[in-house]
Order: C-alpha cells, then sequence, then structure tokens
C-alpha cells in the first residue's frame, strides 16, 4: 500500500508541474542536440569523404614538373618503397567561342579513379568524358570543341570530341571553386578526361602518388598529416636535384638538334651563295650574247634573239626560285634563332611536390577540411557555454521543486518512509525529465541538426550528401552531462532538505531573512525611492540564487547570441574590406620569363590600354612554410617593389596608421600570429632572417611586403621583376574575367589570378560557416526563451502568497504584475549588459578557433550585433510579461493566502 501512495504521489508530481517538467526536458534538448549536432557534423562528414577517397584511390602526393616529367624522373619516382606511383597527362584549353578554361586529363587506371554518374569513360581518341555539373549545358553524343592557346604547341592531337559520359574527378572536390588555369580568363571553369593516346608528348604531366601506410589513416587527422609531412619532405628531398639534370639533358638534345639545323642552314646558305654565283655567271654570258647578237648575219639574228628570249626568261624563273629559297633561308634561320634564344632563356625546372590542399585543384578539398575543422572547433565552445547555461537553470528548477515539494516529504518522513525513498522522487523526476530531452536532443542532434549542417557544405562538394552515423561516446556525454545538470542539482538539494526532522518539514519553510543592502546606507538616493523601489531593490537581494540565475540565465543567451552573430558580422564584411580597401587590384599578371623583348613590348602596350586604370612590375615569390601544427604548412607570396609603398595597388595599415616600406619587411597579420611575432622581432622565410619593421591588417591569404632595397640587403642579389599589379577601370568580375582572358592571349603572360576567384572561394566559406551560425543563433534564442520563462514561472510561483497580499490590500493588476516583474527587468538588464560584454570576449575567442590557417576574420562587429541580442531579449520579456499579467489576473488570491495555513 505505502508503495502504491508512493508512486502515486511520484506521478502525480509529473502531472502537477507539466510546464516544470517541459522546462527541464527543453533545457537539457537543446543542451544535447547542440552538443551532439555540432559534436557528429564534423565526424560524419570526414567518414564520407573518406569514403569517397578509399573508392577513389585518391592520391595522397602529385608531382608536376615545370618541363614534363621524364623516363629518368619517371624511374627514380618508381624506386619509391611501400609508394604506388601513376602517370599521366593533363593540359588546360579553352572552350571554343569562349573563355571558360577546361582541364583534360588522361584516363587513369588505379590512383585518383574518375567516378563515372552518367554514360562511360572514352575508350577512341576521339571521346571525351566531361565534368558531371556540366551535364546540363551538353548531351552524351554531342561534340564539344576546344582550342589551345597557342595551337602551335598543343599536346593533344585534335580538338574536337564526342561526349559519352560525365565524371566527376576526385582531385577536384569543389563543383564551383576549381582553381586557376593556364588558359581562358585563367579560372578553371571545368574538367574531362580523355584517352592518354591523344597527347602528343612523349613525357608525363603528372605523377600521381599513393602510400600504403597511409591507406587506413584517416586523411584529415593528425596522424595522417604528421605522416604525410614527413613523406612529402623525403620525396621534396628525391627530387630536389632534378630539376638541374633535366635542364641540362633538355639542353643538350635541343642544342644537338639546334646544331644539326645550324649545319643545314649553313649548307642552304653554301647553296644559296652558289645558286647567286650561277645566275650572275649565266646574266654575264646572256649580256656577251646580246652584244654579239648585232654582228650576226641577219638569216641567223632571229634564231639567235629567240634563243636569248628563253634563256631570259629560264633567267627569270631561277631568279624567283632563288628568292624563295632565300626567303624560306631567311625564315629558318630565324626560327633557328628563336629556338636558341628559347633555349638559351631556359631556366631550371621546378618540381612541384603538392598534397591535396596545396594542389593547384584543391581548393576544394581544402575548404571540406577547413569547413569541417570550423564546425568541429564551434562544437568545443559553444555547447559547453549552452550546458553551464542551461545547468544553473535547471538547479534552479529542481531546488523550487524540492521547496514545493517540503510538505509532501514532511509527510512521508513522518509515515516511516527512509530518506532515500524521498529523495529517489526528486531524482526520478529530474532523471526522467532530463534523460528524455537529452534523448531527445540526441535524436535531433544526429538526424535533423547534424545533417543539415553536413548539407550547407556538401552541396557544393563531389562527395555526396554526408553519410548519418550515430556516436554513442557523444551520446554518453550528452546523457552524463544531462545527469549532472538534472539529477544531481535533484539529489543534492532534496537530501539537504531532509536532515531536517519530519516536524519541521511539515512546516512552511520560513521566508528568506531580509537585511540592509548597500543602496540603503546611501541616504541621498535611497529618501528618493517610492515604496516599490525600495521593494523590489531589497527583494532583488534577498533571493540572491534567483538573482544570480537570472543575470547569469540572461547573460548566457545573450553572449551565445552575440557571439553567433558576431561571427557571421565578422565574416561578411571580410571580403569588402580585404579586396575592396586593403587589396585594390583586380588581377595579378604572371610574366612569361622565356618571352622575347617583342612580346613583352606587346604586353606593355597591351597595359596601357583604355581597359587598364594603372599597373605596377614588382616581383614575386611563392614560398610554402610551416608556423603552425594546427595550420600546417601554408603558402605566403614574396612581393618586392621599387618604391617604398604599393599605393594605389595595396593599403598597408595597422589601426588606421599608415605603413610604408622604409622601415623594413612588412608582414600580414595573420602570418604574424601564426609565426607568433610582432614589430621588432626576428621572422624566417625561404631560409632568410630579417626583423619585422611592421604588421599590416590583412585577411585572406598570407604576404610579406618590402621594398628592392630591403630585398637587396637580406638576398644579396636584385630582384627580377616578373609580376604585374593591375587596376581596372571597370571592376566588374564580368569585365575582369573578360580582360584576363584577353591577357591570357598574350604570349608574355604565363598566368593570371584575379581578384575575383578569391573571393568566391572566401564567399564560398563564409557562406557555409553563415549558415551553420544562423542555426546556433536560432538554438540561442530558444534557450533565452526556456531560461525567461522559467526563471519568470519559479519568481511567481514562490511569491504567490506575497503577490496575493498586495493584492488585496488594494493593488491594480498592473502594479501587481510590475511588483515582481520589475526586478526580472532589473536582473535582465544587468544580465544583457554582462551578456554584451562576455559575448564580446567569446566572440574574440571563437574567431581564433574557427578560422582556417589561410583566413582571419575581422575582430570588428557591426552596431547590429550589440541590438539584435538586447531586442531579441526584449522582446521575450514583453511577450512574458502579459504572460504574467494574464496569469495573476486569474489567480484565486484567497486560495492563494490559504495556501499554508
Amino acid at each position: 500500500m505505502k508503495r502504491k501512495t508512493y508512486w502515486k504521489d511520484l506521478l502525480q508530481s509529473f502531472k502537477g508541474s507539466k510546464g516544470r517538467f517541459l522546462s527541464i526536458l527543453t533545457l537539457m534538448m537543446l543542451g544535447s542536440l547542440a552538443l551532439v549536432g555540432l559534436k557528429v557534423a564534423s565526424p560524419n562528414m570526414e567518414r564520407t569523404a573518406w569514403d569517397y577517397i578509399q573508392k577513389a584511390n585518391l592520391a595522397d602526393i602529385t608531382v608536376i614538373a615545370d618541363y614534363g616529367l621524364d623516363q629518368a624522373d619517371q624511374e627514380e619516382l618508381q624506386t619509391l618503397s611501400g609508394v604506388d606511383v601513376e602517370f599521366g597527362y593533363m593540359t588546360d584549353l579553352t572552350l571554343e567561342g569562349s573563355q571558360e578554361a577546361i582541364r583534360i586529363f588522361s584516363k587513369t587506371e588505379n590512383i585518383s579513379k574518375f567516378e563515372v554518374t552518367q554514360g562511360r569513360l572514352p575508350e577512341q581518341e576521339d571521346e571525351l568524358a566531361l565534368a558531371d555539373f556540366w551535364k546540363d549545358r551538353y548531351q552524351i553524343g554531342q561534340v564539344i570543341h576546344l582550342s589551345q592557346k597557342n595551337a602551335s604547341n598543343s599536346q593533344l592531337k585534335r580538338e574536337s570530341y564526342t561526349i559519352t559520359g560525365f565524371i566527376h574527378s576526385p582531385d577536384i572536390f569543389s563543383k564551383t571553386d576549381m582553381g586557376s588555369s593556364a588558359s581562358g580568363n585563367g579560372n578553371l571553369s571545368a574538367y574531362g578526361v580523355v584517352t592518354k593516346d591523344i597527347f602528343k608528348s612523349s613525357v608525363y604531366t603528372i605523377a600521381r602518388l599513393h602510400f600504403t601506410s597511409l591507406t587506413d589513416i584517416n586523411p584529415f587527422s593528425s596522424d595522417y598529416e604528421k605522416k604525410l609531412e614527413e613523406e612529402e619532405e623525403t620525396l621534396k628531398e628525391l627530387v630536389a636535384d632534378n630539376g638541374q639534370a633535366r635542364l641540362k639533358k633538355i639542353k643538350e638534345e635541343s642544342q644537338e638538334k639546334l646544331d644539326d639545323g645550324k649545319k643545314k642552314l649553313d649548307e642552304a646558305e653554301s647553296n644559296l651563295t652558289a645558286g647567286k654565283k650561277r645566275l650572275q655567271e649565266i646574266e654575264s654570258r646572256l649580256k656577251g650574247q646580246e652584244a654579239q647578237l648585232s654582228q650576226l648575219p641577219e638569216p641567223y639574228k632571229s634564231q639567235a634573239s629567240s634563243q636569248i628570249e628563253e634563256a631570259k626568261e629560264q633567267l627569270k624563273q631561277e631568279k624567283e626560285k632563288l628568292s624563295q629559297a632565300e626567303k624560306d633561308f631567311t625564315e629558318e634561320k630565324a626560327k633557328w634563332q628563336t629556338s636558341q634564344d628559347e633555349l638559351n632563356a631556359l631556366t631550371e625546372p621546378t618540381y612541384h611536390v603538392y598534397n591535396r590542399k596545396s594542389s593547384p585543384t584543391g581548393q576544394g578539398y581544402l575548404m571540406y577540411s577547413n569547413s569541417a575543422m570550423s564546425i568541429r572547433a564551434v562544437g568545443n565552445i559553444f555547447p559547453v557555454v549552452l550546458y553551464v547555461v542551461a545547468a544553473m537553470v535547471t538547479f534552479t528548477t529542481m531546488t523550487r521543486f524540492v521547496d514545493e515539494e517540503r510538505t509532501n516529504a514532511g509527510i512521508f518522513k513522518a509515515l516511516g518512509y527512509r530518506s532515500r525513498d524521498i529523495i529517489a522522487k526528486f531524482v526520478i523526476y529530474g532523471l526522467v525529465a532530463g534523460t528524455f530531452g537529452t534523448l531527445l536532443g540526441i535524436l535531433i542532434g544526429h538526424y535533423i541538426l547534424a545533417p543539415t549542417i553536413s548539407h550547407i557544405i556538401t552541396e557544393r562538394m563531389i562527395v555526396g550528401e554526408s553519410q548519418q552515423y550515430f556516436y554513442w561516446t557523444y551520446s554518453c556525454l550528452a546523457i552524463g552531462l544531462s545527469l549532472l545538470a538534472s539529477v544531481l542539482p535533484a539529489y543534492l538539494v532534496s537530501r539537504r532538505e531532509l536532515h531536517e526532522e519530519a516536524a519541521k518539514l511539515l512546516l512552511p519553510k520560513p521566508p528568506v531573512k531580509g537585511s540592509k543592502i548597500l543602496l540603503e546606507r546611501i541616504t541621498f538616493i535611497w529618501s528618493r525611492l517610492s515604496f516599490t523601489q525600495k521593494v523590489t531593490a531589497r527583494n532583488i537581494f534577498r533571493y540572491k540564487l534567483r538573482m544570480l540565475m537570472t543575470i547569469f540565465g540572461v547573460a548566457g543567451s545573450v553572449a551565445l547570441l552575440f557571439a553567433g552573430l558576431g561571427i557571421q558580422s565578422s565574416v561578411v564584411g571580410v571580403a569588402s574590406r580585404q579586396f575592396n580597401d586593403l587589396q585594390q587590384y583586380q588581377m595579378v599578371l604572371s610574366v612569361n620569363t622565356r618571352a622575347s623583348d617583342s612580346d613583352k613590348g606587346k604586353l606593355e602596350q597591351k597595359l596601357k590600354s583604355d581597359d587598364v586604370e594603372n599597373y605596377r612590375l614588382i616581383y614575386s615569390k611563392q614560398v610554402e612554410e610551416k608556423y603552425s601544427v594546427k595550420a600546417g604548412i601554408q603558402t605566403v607570396t614574396i612581393l618586392v617593389t621599387d618604391k617604398d609603398d604599393l599605393s594605389p595597388f595595396v593599403l598597408l595599415e595597422n589601426n588606421g596608421e599608415k605603413l610604408d616600406l622604409s622601415s623594413g619587411v612588412v608582414l600580414t597579420e595573420k602570418l604574424a600570429q601564426l609565426a607568433g611575432v610582432s614589430v621588432g622581432d626576428n621572422f624566417t622565410i625561404d631560409g632568410k632572417t630579417f626583423k619585422v619593421g611592421a604588421i599590416t591588417e590583412h585577411y585572406v591569404g598570407h604576404f610579406v611586403y618590402m621594398n628592392q632595397a630591403t630585398y637587396e640587403k637580406i638576398y644579396g642579389q636584385t630582384p627580377k621583376m616578373n609580376t604585374y599589379l593591375v587596376q581596372l577601370k571597370d571592376k566588374s568580375e564580368g569585365n575582369t574575367e573578360k580582360i584576363a582572358g584577353e591577357f591570357m592571349e598574350q604570349p608574355a603572360v604565363a598566368g593570371v589570378v584575379q581578384n575575383a576567384s578569391t573571393i568566391r572561394l572566401f564567399e564560398s566559406f563564409a557562406s557555409s560557416l553563415n549558415q551553420t551560425m544562423a542555426i546556433l543563433v536560432l538554438v540561442s534564442v530558444l534557450l533565452a526563451i526556456v531560461i525567461l520563462y522559467n526563471l519568470t514561472n519559479i519568481n511567481v510561483a514562490e511569491r504567490i502568497r506575497e503577490l496575493s497580499t498586495i493584492k488585496v490590500l488594494g493593488f491594480h493588476n498592473k502594479e501587481v504584475t510590475l511588483y515582481i516583474y520589475r526586478e526580472t527587468i532589473i536582473l535582465s538588464l544587468v544580465g544583457m549588459i554582462l551578456g554584451l560584454i562576455s559575448g564580446y570576449y567569446l566572440h574574440q575567442f571563437l574567431i581564433q578557433m574557427i578560422a582556417p590557417g589561410t583566413f582571419r576574420f575581422q575582430p570588428k562587429v557591426g552596431w547590429e550585433v550589440y541590438l539584435i541580442p538586447v531586442l531579441a531579449v526584449s522582446v521575450i520579456l514583453t511577450i512574458l510579461g502579459f504572460f504574467v499579467n494574464h496569469y495573476l489576473r486569474k489567480v484565486d488570491m484567497l486560495e492563494a493566502l490559504k495556501s499554508v495555513e
């Protein structure tokens, strides 16, 4: 019978406090769904990509050499142990009639296998499989026409191909951001695959390497990065001397051919000289015959004259042949001289060793990896703050529940129930509410929030929708935190209360003892306060636990809102600040060092055209350095100018103060941060060490700026200017791409990098992050609603007799509501201020945590980031105020006053 009564009372506790039960459930649900959703989204993305990588057997490292990979290079790479190597071709062409660049790969066999999404791979020389995202533009069986920048140097035997299918290339993860191209307008628009036989080249273009020791390691893990870095360094050392040997071999082979050509030219020149001599002799004989003609008898004159005319005609024909031969000789000699000049201009080729992130087409993989890393970083911070806030409010809720059940606990104790049985009632209540909410949050986190976040990133990638996995580790962690937040408080509070005797428990709990507050001692203020204002001030400090919970609850919600909105603000402003204010050029032209003076002159003329507003020739060099384990290897660009600043192309400034290059080397902020250096510190790059003269504001990429004098002092040589910074009059994206395409047609241009493509890459990453933060902002708003509702509900329930008393004394409904709600408003205002301050520091911490190694987010945020959290909490408080007012109107005050008699 006792057990039946006990369970009946427990059931009644659930039925009689639906609001409290739902509050605890919702708080635990929000905490667990944020924790689980953020924690599993990143591993889901990584496992999905890992599955795709394993199926495609994606290369770990690719090697690309400036002049291709000859037999010696191939044999050397094949000597590596534990490595599968596959050689292939690739070249950049342009879609006929447009400036869209398309990269053509040769078909692979075992490494980086192309995934056929429709149709089949090519089998004949006139067949091609096209990138899947172009299947809306083309159909299988349709003919596609391609053209080469320099038709005479085309690597392919033909320009027209029949489309046999559509494919994904595992080397290019992104459908939209594929990197730069050596054709078209400088941006890669698509790719295709053909058979190897269609390539003319006798040397391979690319070597793909797959390390068997890395096969079973998560490619996004630190273990993989560490081992890959070791393999990469070994490979770089292996090919370090290949460039010198390759150049020597090319020069020897080419010089041999040129020498043969020179011999033929010499022979041709000798033949021309002999031919000219013979013609002169024939002309002399003809003149002699003409002179003798007048001396011949009349009958013989006619015949001799006819012979002379025939000889003159033959002489004319021989002169024409000789003239043509002389012209051909001149052209061949010019070609030979050009070839000789090109051979003399040849520089030592570079052997580029790329991993999946640093590859020229690795932007998609890099963005995918960075997005997963950023979500993981948010998941390490955001749920912690949310859980702390939820746990505090849950503790207050459970404390109030135990206080409400104080009399019942006394009755049960008087009836002989053990303290642990009574404690179990509260523990079970907290356990059911917390566990049910947590389980609901775990399911929502796993199957709704995580897929939603993952979809934001994967929709732009070729890996497909992110697969969903269930993670027991994170689920158990969420349940453990739920027990701490909802069960432990119930146990501790009830255990403390049940130390009292049953007789004391049967009596109502004494009200909190009032005491003088600090404000009362400031008499000139206290004396001017009204009665209700004094009561409000005293009650705020009288109920200290509720005061702290309200302040910290509101502060936590505001801080989370501020951080979420702040990250969005920091990301949104970067592209405009970076590419409109700091980098004011639209494109970078890389000069072809082997171009003739004539071609370079044509480029100068093009730069002086009406399309170009301004340009400057500088020296540019890219180096790879590692300054941080987390960030890995970063590409740093060294820019050298012959002036003391880069105005108007690059604005160098820090905190509004303009910088110049006369004081020394200037680093960009993110690079200085990764290297851990400040102004005056020593900094090492490219094997050279120097002092940092200044640090400039910068957000995308890493740059080292210096003037020519500083460069000569550091390197001991004069820089060979090789790059143009170009400002256009019409800075629109469409015009930039058009002009970039025109520059790419110039023989003196080796490549074009547009700011527009970098902007698209950053905005793609920013868009993913913004959408993720929008979801977290929504969760923060829901948290604020539950917290304020819960605390307001507790406040009203605890003081219902007090409210009934003042209403009986004649207070109006509005005054009764404000009597209690004024405290909530004041505490919420304090919480908002504290939340904005906490949110600012949380935001600063998060943007450091989630920013990839290449990017830096703006630390400053817009005014709306301060306003929106305040408005959100104010709106919630206003709505709850109407709810409280409506509730107090309906309460039977007389019954409330009898409640503890």
